[in-house]
């Protein structure tokens, strides 16, 4: 879908394709477009908009250019944040002169909040790179959401761990549970620094564009905004990181404490058992000359002889506070 925005008494006002690119036009919209949209946008601001398997490349080169006076830039954007998958896509924004296009095959819900206030007299939205840092501080408004949703996960998670009680199988169960919790927030805090180390990149780029473009000082004072705004995301999540990395090494210890206290058990038993065992042995025997075979109180003998050698390993492993 193509949307054109043009500045209309102070805002911006949308149109659907087929609307012709005018003066006025600010901002173009690509929303899965066909090839039919590329190809008027592309003849109409005699550039080549990038394919989507050109978006998906990682190099920096091939995301951050400068072709035929236009500049482009492709950053990796978090979706879908409110749901219980969130995901990223690559979004190109391209500079042609005062326009701003971008070319995306998602639909961050930062581009309808932003889109929203455009409809809003803003003396601001004059040029596309106002509408640009205006769209990059909306979504970095929303990254800074997700970031606060999984602190306050992992905060869940953290405190799960560490207050933890119940018997051994209902903890066992929970521990089953709580790593994949873990999983899941560290698969989300790599999507989160993912996308706000691309969004770091492209605002670097952008600096640069501005002073090329001898922008007004008050849009290069946004862009450093931003991107200061960008790095203590970008260090908040390497702690969230960080913090998910512990909280995964406590939970292993703790699966392996309850481990070897099985163990230990099982071994204690074995070493506790082992005298009565080699009584037993000892009077299970066939020989024909064994005295105590025609003793009267043989037998009772031999089971109280079992359990004293029981009991004394049990009372010393007692005393030496291996139980």
């Amino acid at each position: 879908m193509l949307t054109i925005y043009e500045a209309r008494a102070g805002a911006l006002e949308p149109h659907q394709s087929p609307t012709l690119i005018t003066e006025q036009t600010v901002w173009i919209d690509l929303l899965n477009p066909s090839r039919e949209e590329e190809t008027e946008v592309e003849r109409a601001l005699a550039l080549e908009v990038p394919t989507r398997e050109e978006q998906q490349e990682i190099e920096a080169s091939s995301r951050l250019y400068q072709e035929n006076g236009a500049h482009f830039m492709t950053a990796t954007v978090l979706y879908q944040t409110d749901t219980a998958e969130p995901a990223t896509t690559p979004i190109t924004f391209i500079l042609a002169g005062n326009r701003l296009i971008t070319l995306r095959y998602a639909e961050p819900h930062a581009f309808s909040i932003f889109a929203a206030r455009c409809r809003k007299p803003d003396p601001s939205l004059t040029n596309g790179t106002a509408v640009l840092i205006g769209l990059i501080e909306t979504i970095i408004d929303r990254m800074a959401d997700f970031i606060e949703r999984i602190q306050g996960e992992v905060d869940t998670v953290s405190r799960s761990i560490f207050d933890m009680k119940g018997g051994t199988a209902s903890r066992q169960r929970r521990f089953d549970v709580i790593l994949k919790s873990i999983g899941r927030e560290g698969e989300l805090t790599s999507r989160a620094r993912e996308s706000s180390r691309s969004l770091g990149r492209l605002l670097t780029f952008l600096t640069q564009v501005a002073n090329e473009r001898k922008e007004d000082k008050l849009l290069k004072a946004r862009i450093r905004t931003a991107a200061r705004d960008v790095v203590s995301l970008a260090d908040h999540v390497s702690y969230l990181s960080n913090k998910i990395v512990f909280l995964l090494d406590a939970t292993l210890g703790m699966i392996n404490i309850q481990q070897n206290d099985i163990i230990k058990i099982f071994s204690i038993a074995a070493v506790v058992l082992l005298p009565p065992t080699l009584v037993a042995s000892a009077y299970g025997m066939n020989f024909e000359v064994m005295p105590e075979l025609k003793w009267v109180l043989g037998y009772p003998f031999a089971l109280v002889l079992m359990v004293v050698s029981a009991v004394l390993p049990y009372r010393y492993f007692k005393r030496k506070g291996w139980l």
